[in-house]
């Protein structure tokens, strides 16, 4: 899936990945990141492409306290749930 941004928000999430230390930059284009201090924490996978990002993937995360761990929940599949993932983490300003 494909979610517009403008370039100042694009540079805002540029930026929130960079400083976030559960960010990963795979590439000069590519990050993965865990967002857990949300109400529905998600695991994503971005990249950044003219006019926005491309979501590579994207996944809810479980916490299983028996294991003392997270792990993948459903797929997220829907553009909003995903912008709405990177507005309450902060990401998007």
């Amino acid at each position: 899936m494909r979610i517009k941004l403008n370039e100042a928000q694009a540079a805002s999430l540029k930026a929130f990945l960079e400083a976030c230390e559960d960010a990963e930059q795979l590439s000069a284009r590519e990050y993965v990141a865990d967002l857990y201090d949300i109400a529905l924490p998600v695991s994503l996978d971005l990249v950044f492409v003219k006019g926005g990002i491309g979501v590579d993937g994207a996944a809810e995360l479980k916490y299983d306290a028996e294991q003392d761990g997270w792990y993948m929940g459903e797929r997220l599949e829907d553009a909003e749930a995903v912008l709405a993932a990177l507005k309450e983490a902060g990401a998007l300003e």
